[in-house]
């Protein structure tokens, strides 16, 4: 379940208005720290984040600093911006492999890259343990 939310924010992430860049910001926030035991130690830290340090980030206008903060230190990434006001974000997954992500804002683009780095470690993971993943709309009899 918390993935396909996951899925939901990533998609909702790359197609937000630059208008829309605080809500999505908060909505990782409560996302991020209603997750049991994502990693170890990663959930912890979101747990440690408090909505009031994220609120004063966004009203000074610091959203790049408040998806840096729900990020944290450990990951390397890149940030850009095209000739025509898109934003790339890069984010190099443990293996060597990057995440690229286009969104309106740069904070946009990195917290969808940061988002699709975690569902493709939750993905590996799964394929290590042999779970079978079943398409969304996959029916049960």
């Amino acid at each position: 379940m918390w993935t396909a939310r996951l899925q939901d924010f990533l998609h909702d992430c790359a197609a937000s208005a630059p208008s829309q860049e605080h809500d999505r910001i908060r909505e990782a926030w409560l996302l991020f720290v209603h997750e049991p035991g994502l990693r170890d130690g990663q959930a912890t830290r979101w747990a440690d984040l408090n909505s009031s340090g994220i609120e004063a980030m966004l009203a000074c206008g610091a959203a790049e600093s408040a998806v840096l903060a729900l990020i944290g230190p450990d990951d390397t990434f890149m940030l850009s911006r095209g000739v025509n006001g898109t934003c790339l974000a890069t984010l190099v997954m443990p293996d060597g492999s990057e995440e690229m992500i286009e969104a309106a804002t740069l904070s946009l683009a990195l917290l969808a890259a940061y988002v699709s780095k975690l569902l493709t470690g939750i993905e590996r993971r799964n394929q290590e343990k042999g779970v079978v993943a079943l398409p969304s709309g996959a029916r049960l009899h």
